[in-house]
């Protein structure tokens, strides 16, 4: 049940519908062996290739220091790697390895499974909506 104090608050309302979302999904997740942020930051590197960790860090809204204790994790589990930059050779430079494109793919199954209840045009329109830059 949703707080009536943030039925008309949308900010509100997407924060508690993303916790609620991320409290359902945690426990699956760890079902696979990930975290939520593991889970976001294989996302990103799925997509995105950022050129450090840091840069990594901000695409995945996480603190620098947060992100090297999620990056260390997916590497020990050979799901990520990490090289020097060939251009900076102080920056970091993860990159998702086959087993990580094995573990997210069954991630985002489990995702699609979360929000297949939702109506899907109502699905669609939230996702066009928290799309846009």
């Amino acid at each position: 049940m949703l707080p009536r104090g943030t039925l008309d608050r949308p900010a509100l309302l997407l924060v508690k519908i993303g916790h609620d979302v991320a409290a359902r999904g945690e426990d699956a997740l760890a079902e696979l062996g990930l975290s939520g942020r593991q889970y976001m930051v294989l996302g990103v590197l799925s997509a995105d290739t950022p050129p450090s960790q840091q840069e990594l860090a901000g695409l995945c809204g996480l603190l620098p220091a947060q992100v090297v204790i999620v990056v260390d994790e997916l590497e020990r589990r050979g799901l990520a790697e990490r090289q020097r930059s060939e251009t900076d050779r102080r920056r970091s430079v993860v990159s998702l390895t086959e087993a990580g494109a094995t573990a997210l793919a069954r991630a985002d199954e489990l995702g699609k499974r979360l929000v297949a209840e939702l109506d899907p045009q109502a699905r669609q329109a939230a996702i066009d909506a928290l799309s846009r830059p």
